[in-house]
Order: structure tokens, then sequence, then C-alpha cells
């Protein structure tokens, strides 16, 4: 249907999004080692070098924040060395800042638009690069004590009417999303399996949220699940599912999911 927006996965929180004619991939472009999750197999990276299948269109790059699983700023250096892109929105900087500064050094080369988002946790920043896409970044920290030190944007990706939430790997603080997503109609929001899980997430997605579809994403890939979260999803879902809320898990058995205007 054409009135609706399609979302691919690409690997782990990886995922294309299509519609209005235009390509955005958000958190798509990762291959280092160091860590659990799914890589971008180099198969997808040649294919989106020439905008082959799923990749005809790839307009715009979004990332929500610098971490290895989601961001690998040289192989986006690589990318623009194949095909070039409308605009690039990239996160906070991160502590190794060598890699980041190669892609901006890149992307000033070729005359590439860019914003840097990251904006304080509850804060907001939005950029409009086109008639009929925006892009706001709500500041926040990423999950887990360890990692409090590093910023997540929470991406509202506004695209032919209807509005997507990126939450990545942000944290279930509901201070963080309150006054930014007050007054918006969120036709989906994409949550990580730990953010779907947690009581505290639950409230932010029933209370804040408020979405007419949840997606779950950043799952693991088949037999590589060391924090088993394939049973975690299982038992939330049991748990939490609501008939007024379609739940969708997106991962390799299921990677395609459309989100279709509401129907009054």
């Amino acid at each position: 249907m054409s009135d609706c927006i399609d979302i691919d996965l690409v690997a782990n929180a990886g995922v294309l999004v299509r519609g209005g004619g235009l390509g955005l991939l958000v958190d798509g472009m990762h291959d280092q080692d160091g860590h659990p999750f799914s890589r971008v197999g180099a198969g997808d990276m040649a294919r989106m070098g020439r905008a082959e299948g799923l990749f005809e269109r790839l307009d715009y790059l979004l990332f929500t924040h610098e971490h290895p699983d989601h961001f690998t700023p040289d192989l986006v250096v690589e990318h623009l060395e194949r095909r070039p892109v409308k605009g690039v929105f990239l996160p906070a900087p991160a502590k190794d800042p060598a890699g980041r500064d190669r892609l901006v050094r890149a992307l000033d080369e070729r005359g590439v638009p860019h914003w840097t988002m990251g904006p304080e946790p509850g804060r907001t920043r939005t950029v409009s690069p086109e008639p009929g896409l925006s892009v706001t970044a709500i500041g926040t920290r990423h999950m887990g004590k360890q990692f409090q030190d590093v910023r997540n944007d929470c991406l509202l990706v506004s695209l032919m009417g209807m509005n997507l939430l990126f939450t990545g790997d942000a944290d279930h603080v509901p201070e963080y999303y309150e006054e930014a997503l007050q007054g918006v109609d969120l036709d989906a929001a994409f949550v990580n399996p730990i953010f779907y899980h947690n009581p505290s997430g639950q409230g932010i997605i029933d209370d804040i949220f408020r979405p007419m579809e949840v997606v779950i994403y950043h799952m693991p890939a088949p037999g590589e699940d060391p924090f088993h979260l394939v049973f975690t999803v299982k038992r939330a879902l049991e748990r939490y599912a609501r008939p007024d809320m379609p739940v969708h898990v997106l991962d390799a058995a299921d990677p395609h999911v459309n989100i279709c205007p509401a129907v009054l």
C-alpha cells in the first residue's frame, strides 16, 4: 500500500524505513567486533553501495548513539565513496573521536548536509531537511548503569504524516519523554527487548508513548542469544500484550513490518 511505510530489518537495531519516495537507514551501518550483537553483512553493505534491492533509495542515514553495534563511522565513509546521500544525522560525540572526525571531513568534502543532534536528556532538536520529512532527536541516556555517560538520541521520524519513534538503547526514565512527546501521536514506537520487558518501560509505553503499534527490535540472530532475549520477549509478551496495541517482533524470522495510517 503506497500510503504505508515499509520497515525492514538490516541487523540488530538497524532498520531501513521506506516511504514517500525516500529511504532512511537508522543505525544500519556497523560491522565492528567486541560485542555479542549482529553486524551488518558485507552483502548488504555492497547492495547499499550499488542501490540494489531494498536499498534502491538510501537518502538519509540516522544514528542513535556511537556504540559499535549501532554505528561504525568508517563504514559510512566507505559508503559515501560509492554513493551519495542527502544527509546524515549524527549522535552526540563519543569518547574516541577519530572515526567520527574522518566521517565529518568526508561529509564536508562532499558537501553532504549533516547534523549533530545529541540534545541534553529531556531536551529536543528538530531538523526538517525537506518537505514531508522531519527528524526530532529526544535526548536520553543509554540504559544500564555502566553506560550512563553515553547519550542516546531517541529519533522521532515524521514521514508521510506518520510519526515513528526509534528509541535505540534509551533508558526507561519517564522524564526524558514526558515534555518531548506531549501532544505527539505516535503511529509506532520501536523499543529494545529490555525496554519492553521492564515495568518502567511498559509504563512509558502505556502512559507517554501511547503508540498505535509497538515494534520490538534489537533482537539477537538465530543461535546467538547470550542474554536470553528471545525468552525475555516471549515472557514479556505473555505478561503485557494488549489487544488494542499490536506488538511486532522484528527479527530474522519476521524481518518486515508495514506501518499504515490509522483508520478513523
